[in-house]
């Protein structure tokens, strides 16, 4: 069991570094794009940033993972579970390369949720999710989310813009003064929401190995965890960047900043409910909202087409290839589904 459960810490290890690849880059896209701080000082402070913020604003959304999308309660203590909960975060992983590799749109965080219930759906029915807190706390928060981008962007950026309708050029210079709080503020919320989906599945892991008596995040497991996730960010590339901070539209600093707030509210007001969120959907939308308050013609709405179709595709479809997974690995190890 222990061989089975080093390999399952070891591949949600990897979904967070490859999240902090893809979804770290989106922290920084808007601040690069409108010039306001270099790429290399947006890179320093939201991998900093990124690592600190489960520390400050603790872990309530790690709770939600480990409790709240499958039903621990009918999952005994044995290697079975533990090859349940692998298959899921292997079937996330190859959902996301099957959909970089066909350039579909996607979210981690929806690949991540429906790798986790696909194998558990298929194993014990509809009683393997606890479907009270998985409707309000996972699915209501991530789709309701970009809304609240599109809305919280377009309303912030009216008021900002209202409020410097007098003012000169100069006032660029302290927008982008004061990216820098704004950008800590979305690296930490970032960091916190995103490096506790891993800090909850591993504790889910550790209880059904026997190793903790009920659900707890342990230092090491928070620290390892956000470790991973900054150490992506580090990785990331400049194609995730120019799809957010050039291709929605042509950013300034006043939209940079506008938008930055706006994703950083939604992401702290989520943080603190424990609410796990798709982040590259709630920063795309607030940069959506922006730019239609800026001009709306300005914007590639089919941004919007492919979070939408992220809703419909990813969770049933990454459920299912994470059920095959357990079959297939669940045959190897166990030899059937007896």
């Amino acid at each position: 069991m222990i061989y089975l459960l080093y390999i399952a810490i070891g591949l949600v290890l990897i979904f967070s570094f490859t999240n902090g690849m893809k979804d770290g880059c989106n922290v920084m896209a808007t601040a690069i794009a409108s010039q306001s701080i270099s790429r290399k000082h947006s890179l320093i402070i939201v991998t900093i940033s990124e690592f600190i913020g489960p520390f400050i604003f603790g872990i309530p959304v790690a709770m939600t993972v480990a409790k709240g999308i499958i039903n621990i309660d009918i999952l005994p203590r044995n290697m079975d579970s533990i090859l349940l909960v692998l298959s899921g975060v292997a079937g996330a992983i190859i959902w996301n390369f099957l959909t970089w590799l066909f350039s579909l749109p996607t979210s981690s965080s929806f690949a991540l949720v429906g790798g986790m219930i696909g194998p558990v759906l298929f194993k014990y029915g509809k009683d393997a999710v606890p479907w009270a807190v998985f409707l309000v706390k996972v699915i209501g928060a991530m789709f309701l989310s970009p809304v609240l981008g599109i809305l919280f962007g377009y309303l912030i950026f009216k008021f900002f813009t209202y409020l410097l309708r007098n003012s000169t050029p100069k006032a660029n210079i302290y927008l982008e003064k004061f990216q820098v709080a704004t950008l800590i503020a979305l690296g930490l919320s970032h960091g916190t929401n995103d490096s506790q989906k891993a800090m909850g599945i591993i504790a889910l892991l550790l209880m059904l190995a026997g190793i903790l008596p009920s659900i707890s995040i342990p230092l090491w497991v928070m620290t390892v965890s956000a470790l991973v996730l900054a150490t992506g960010i580090t990785m990331g590339g400049t194609k995730i960047i120019k799809t957010v901070g050039y291709n929605i539209f042509k950013i300034r600093p006043i939209h940079s900043f506008t938008s930055q707030i706006s994703a950083f509210s939604i992401l702290l007001a989520c943080n603190l409910l424990g609410a796990p969120v798709s982040t590259t959907q709630i920063i795309s939308s607030s940069v959506i909202g922006v730019g239609s308050a800026y001009r709306p013609k300005s914007v590639k709405w089919k941004i919007i087409y492919n979070i939408v179709l992220s809703w419909l595709l990813t969770i049933p479809l990454a459920g299912a290839v994470a059920a095959i997974v357990y079959i297939i690995l669940r045959e190897i190890i166990f030899g059937g589904l007896s």
